[in-house]
């Protein structure tokens, strides 16, 4: 199994640990940016979705899809946010983050009227999206 000796996720301090499975384990620890923030990641360092095999992936969703059900009337909220980044910690972990009743949505922070908030790339056309879906589909 590969680790890190610089990765949080690799040396992760036990005490914090919901539960675990073979491959993954679900945390609230300290860096929790709300009541409830759940971080589910992988044993192994992993740095990307695309890196993940088929078991672990299964693993890992399978773990936080458990974990939100259970945590959901301990944090007091309607339903967790799945987020996944790790652009700081590139070790592939997901977030539950907790949606408080009487909160605002995180939607529209993300997604205006018009489409994604802020600047994110070039427009994709009609043509790069039939561009892709047909290279995806040769593949």
């Amino acid at each position: 199994m590969s680790r890190h000796s610089d990765c949080v996720f690799c040396n992760f301090d036990s005490k914090y640990i919901l539960e675990e499975t073979s491959h993954s384990f679900a945390a609230y620890f300290d860096c929790a940016i709300r009541k409830g923030h759940i971080v589910v990641a992988l044993k192994e360092h992993v740095e990307s979705l695309s890196g993940l095999s088929q078991e672990q992936a299964a693993d890992l969703m399978q773990l936080a899809a458990r974990v939100a059900k259970k945590a959901e009337a301990l944090a007091g909220c309607e339903k967790f946010y799945l987020v996944s980044i790790a652009d700081v910690t590139p070790h592939y972990h997901v977030h539950l983050l907790p949606k408080m009743p009487g909160t605002a949505p995180i939607g529209p922070h993300v997604m205006g009227e018009t489409g994604w908030c802020g600047e994110v790339g070039e427009p994709v056309t009609a043509g790069n999206i039939a561009a892709f879906i047909s290279a995806y589909r040769e593949k």
